[in-house]
């Protein structure tokens, strides 16, 4: 890796180590990540390796290379190297939980309205495959919220449902890493976007299946996450794609430039110091203000929009292109509790400026649509 250990500080000077367009101002690396040069370098190396000489490399080398990825990014979430599998996105190691488990007639799913769209599309698929036997609860969500509302809330339902003769809640969906309660109920945990944002030690937090996105915030090339799973729940489990390797074990089955620039701490502790920063700023410009409280904002803050969310002239499509094409930028926009909001994104790349920009950008859009409705 060229050059990666130059003394040298975070902001809009590493753009030139990306692959992103100079003049484009990214604020959702959310979405779908963004990594460096470096690695785009180690990625071209392993794909000559691969045409060089495909049967060699398939038949002896991808699994070697493979298990010491695995081994690597196992460490760093402190798990056993076998819990862990590599999927190509959070949404397909759901997939396989969700399609593995076996529904019995009173099972229910507790999931959060929060919860991501492929999610709640999965979970209606498995409604309608077992409708006889599967009931959905959903946990209504509206931020903000404290840890122990959230909390609270669940062991509500829980606590409710249990008391219904002939009822059972089967497993407990949920996407904040705080919010599993000890009750005897499977718990799938939706980190999509937490290894590389905050630290994850699943030894400590013993979730039955956790899923993550390491193309979101670790700086791997598209698309690679990750699927862990308990060593007590193993054994039914299956890749959502049955191939040759079915029923041969979970990791078959499913078959650092990090350190070199600082380190987990220095990278996470910057970019939150930013996004924080940066949110607020957003929200001065815009005279509106951040969704906290900031101890639950890791590198991504959402910011409300000083519009009138019944302006039929405002959609995401609307948004999304005025963006890109008028201002060269981008937050994500969404829809929450009443209100339009937008998501930020704070990576090594970014500094403030790149917040006051957008805020700005922002700023204008809202002003113009709120002309509209004069």
């Amino acid at each position: 890796m060229d050059n990666l250990n130059e003394t040298i500080e975070f902001g809009r000077s590493w753009r030139s180590k990306f692959l992103l367009e100079n003049d484009y101002i990214p604020l959702n690396q959310g979405s779908f990540g963004a990594y460096p040069k470096a690695i785009q370098k180690a990625l071209r190396g392993y794909q000559e390796k691969f045409e060089s000489n495909p049967d060699l490399w398939i038949r002896r080398n991808l699994e070697i290379e493979l298990t010491k990825a695995r081994d690597a990014i196992a460490e760093f979430v402190n798990a056993d190297a076998d819990d862990v599998a590599f999927v190509l996105n959070s949404t397909t190691g759901i997939n396989a939980v969700l399609k593995s488990l076996v529904y019995e007639s009173g099972d229910k799913i507790i999931y959060f309205s929060t919860n991501h769209t492929a999610v709640k599309n999965l979970l209606q698929f498995i409604r309608n495959l077992n409708y006889d036997k599967l009931e959905l609860l959903k946990i209504d969500i509206n931020y903000p919220i404290s840890d122990e509302e959230l909390i609270s809330n669940i062991i509500k339902v829980i606590q409710e449902e249990q008391q219904k003769p002939n009822s059972r809640i089967k497993l407990a969906f949920v996407d904040a890493i705080s919010s599993i309660p000890e009750h005897n109920i499977l718990s799938v945990v939706d980190g999509a976007q937490s290894v590389g944002q905050i630290p994850i030690d699943l030894k400590d937090l013993d979730p039955d299946y956790f899923v993550s996105s390491c193309h979101k915030w670790l700086y791997c090339a598209y698309s690679v996450a990750i699927l862990y799973v308990s060593e007590r729940n193993k054994k039914n489990l299956h890749h959502p794609v049955t191939s040759v390797y079915y029923n041969e074990g979970f990791p078959r089955e499913f078959s650092w430039f990090r350190r070199e620039i600082g380190g987990e701490e220095k990278i996470r502790t910057y970019c939150h110091d930013l996004v924080v920063k940066g949110g607020k700023l957003i929200a001065s410009i815009l005279g509106t203000e951040i969704i906290g409280p900031e101890h639950i904002i890791p590198n991504m803050i959402n910011i409300r929009l000083p519009v009138d969310i019944s302006n039929e002239k405002i959609s995401l499509e609307t948004l999304n292109n005025l963006l890109f094409d008028k201002y060269n930028c981008y937050v994500s926009p969404f829809k929450h509790n009443g209100y339009w909001y937008v998501r930020a994104s704070a990576q090594i790349y970014n500094d403030l400026s790149d917040f006051e920009k957008v805020g700005k950008a922002l700023r204008e859009i809202c002003e113009n649509f709120n002309k509209m409705m004069e």
